[in-house]
């Protein structure tokens, strides 16, 4: 071995010592002094950031439905009641009844002109006679409105009809107005007829 070899060789434990002593001393303080990554890094963005600094949330879109989840719905509006022009008891004979005046005018002479409803026979089961439009049996129960008496009037409907005592007829006036009748007094020997009566306007009267 040279003098080289041997002065190295004879230097190599201090070189090893000071070898491990500073891998001891970086190794401490890794330990004192630990390195914050976030702080390298940077700071995260955060989650709900927004420009400008303000928050703004977005409204759900309308789906049309109700709190309910049915679909919404504007109530529909009713259709208008049947307008009474006239109602009362009438009381008519052989001569007739005129129904389109206000109040309804009993006709005096044969033959009347402008007779709606007339007795033109006596007898317990004679029919009545619609002098200018058409009669019908209402065949019940119940009390009929303006448009089902005017349907069964077109539906039934005839010149002469018998109505029974308690019983309603249904009847169309020279103007075309609905006439709802219920006949309370019907003498086997007498032309008289006595009636509940009500008249309807015509809708494009109202």
């Amino acid at each position: 071995m040279d003098a080289t070899a041997e002065r190295w060789w004879k230097s190599w434990p201090a070189i090893s010592g000071l070898t491990g002593l500073v891998a001891l001393v970086i190794g401490l303080g890794a330990w004192l002094f630990p390195v914050d990554k976030q702080a390298d890094n940077g700071p995260e963005p955060a989650a709900n950031a927004t420009t400008g600094g303000s928050s703004t949330t977005t409204p759900p879109a309308s789906t049309g439905l109700s709190p309910e989840g049915s679909p919404s719905t504007t109530p529909e509006s009713t259709a208008p009641a049947d307008k009474i022009r006239w109602s009362d008891e009438i009381q008519f004979d052989n001569d007739g009844i005129d129904l389109d005046t206000i109040p309804p005018t009993v006709q005096m002479d044969w033959p009347s002109l402008n007779s709606d409803l007339n007795r033109g026979l006596t007898g317990p089961d004679r029919p009545l006679t619609a002098a200018s439009g058409h009669l019908a049996l209402w065949p019940g129960p119940g009390t009929p409105t303006r448009q089902q008496c005017a349907d069964r009037v077109s539906t039934h409907g005839d010149e002469r009809v018998h109505i029974p005592v308690g019983r309603t007829g249904c009847l169309t006036t020279s103007k075309g107005r609905v006439v709802m009748f219920t006949v309370t007094r019907f003498p086997a020997d007498s032309f008289q007829v006595t009636a509940r009566a009500t008249i309807w306007e015509n809708p494009e009267d109202s």
